[in-house]
């Protein structure tokens, strides 16, 4: 006969383990389609087209490029900023 404290315990266990997989993929679903990855774009077109009027002035000695952050939170993404121009 099986003993009823040990089904107990393995109900509590596979309970436990479905609840941490749900939570888990419930976060990669929200991480993955972050509102922030919209902002970052916008932040990189912004970026992009200051360096194509800069580049359009046909002036490219000593020329610095300077900016302040954008208020929309440019310095969130700067990883984002990095892997796109260090990439292309």
């Amino acid at each position: 006969m099986p003993d009823p404290r040990r089904r107990k315990h393995r109900t509590w266990f596979i309970a436990w383990a479905v609840l941490c997989v749900a939570g888990l993929a419930a976060t990669e679903a929200l991480t993955a389609t972050s509102p922030a990855d919209a902002d970052c774009a916008d932040h990189i077109a912004e970026v992009e087209a200051r360096l194509a009027d800069l580049g359009s002035e046909g002036d490219a000695s000593g020329t610095a490029l300077a900016w302040t952050s954008s208020p929309s939170g440019g310095d969130d993404c700067l990883d984002e900023l990095r892997e796109h121009f260090d990439g292309g």
